[in-house]
């Protein structure tokens, strides 16, 4: 069983018809999402998970997908920084646009994303080919090489631990690594070197190419930044398909009984971009 985690307000957070900004998800919820449900503290987590899956939800789940928290985390990212990140073949996410989503156009591509042809079918016979090629396009991340790399739960969590001590000694126990806390670490030169880099890569996946309901580092983020000198021969482009999959699956899944409230997870911006981008010329 996992911690509370205390959430932060999401910017891009549309919660469609009550009005309310943001939400509070707890280990449940981030278990249908597919993320690791907690934030690193330790403490008596079963207790108070018991606790929270009593409580009622009155507000949807956010989208953690937050094109606005990245572009904080462009804006924060030193000259010196920027150069690496183009030399591991990130280069193409330092002119990245899109600053908003659309919750409503979000769940609508969602339900018509096929996750096992990935292809968003429109109706009227046309589609949209959501596959490594497009990804790049967009993006213009690495697209050759392996999977993202591995590494047992345990292992993460010390490293998750280690990274939290690092970044936000004073709250990271209570709230784990947020967004806010890379940004300000590398706006006051706090987060320099390979820590301000593997800073800007977590922060990065956890908010733009493979978001869930989250709002904090998760394992998979410090897992795929473990190797930061060969992060750049991954192929990434692909690894964001296969998240995409499998955020359909689980949407689908979820929306049969959740309707409108069911978790709105991976790479959304992406969706919105193809279809906003390339519809018209269908």
């Amino acid at each position: 069983m996992h911690e509370r985690q205390e959430r932060e307000q999401d910017p891009d957070f549309d919660p469609g018809t009550d009005g309310d900004a943001g939400s509070e998800q707890h280990g449940e919820d981030d278990a249908e999402a597919g993320g690791d449900g907690d934030t690193g503290a330790d403490g008596d987590g079963d207790a108070v998970n018991v606790a929270n899956k009593k409580r009622p939800r009155k507000q949807p789940p956010a989208i953690r997908c937050s094109p606005s928290k990245f572009h904080e985390l462009l804006k924060a990212l030193p000259a010196d920084l920027e150069d690496i990140v183009k030399a591991r073949g990130f280069g193409g996410l330092l002119g990245f646009k899109p600053t908003c989503l659309d919750r409503k156009l979000l769940t609508w591509l969602m339900l018509r994303l096929n996750p096992e042809t990935m292809k968003l079918e429109l109706g009227g016979g046309k589609v949209i080919d959501v596959n490594e090629h497009t990804v790049w396009c967009l993006f213009q991340i690495p697209k050759v090489g392996g999977d993202p790399p591995y590494m047992f739960d345990t292992e993460a969590r010390v490293r998750r631990n280690e990274l939290g001590e690092q970044i936000c000694p004073s709250t990271y126990k209570r709230l784990g690594i947020r967004i806010a806390d890379i940004v300000d670490g590398l706006k006051s030169k706090k987060l320099t070197g390979d820590l301000g880099l593997r800073a800007f890569f977590m922060a990065v996946f956890q908010s733009l190419l493979f978001s869930n309901t989250d709002s904090c580092i998760r394992l998979e983020d410090v897992i795929y930044t473990e190797d930061l000198d060969n992060i750049g021969k991954i192929n990434w482009c692909k690894a964001v398909v296969d998240n995409l999959s499998k955020a359909a699956r689980l949407y689908k899944k979820d929306f049969a009984a959740k309707g409108v409230h069911a978790p709105l997870t991976g790479c959304g911006i992406f969706l919105m971009v193809s279809f906003c981008c390339i519809y018209w010329l269908l």
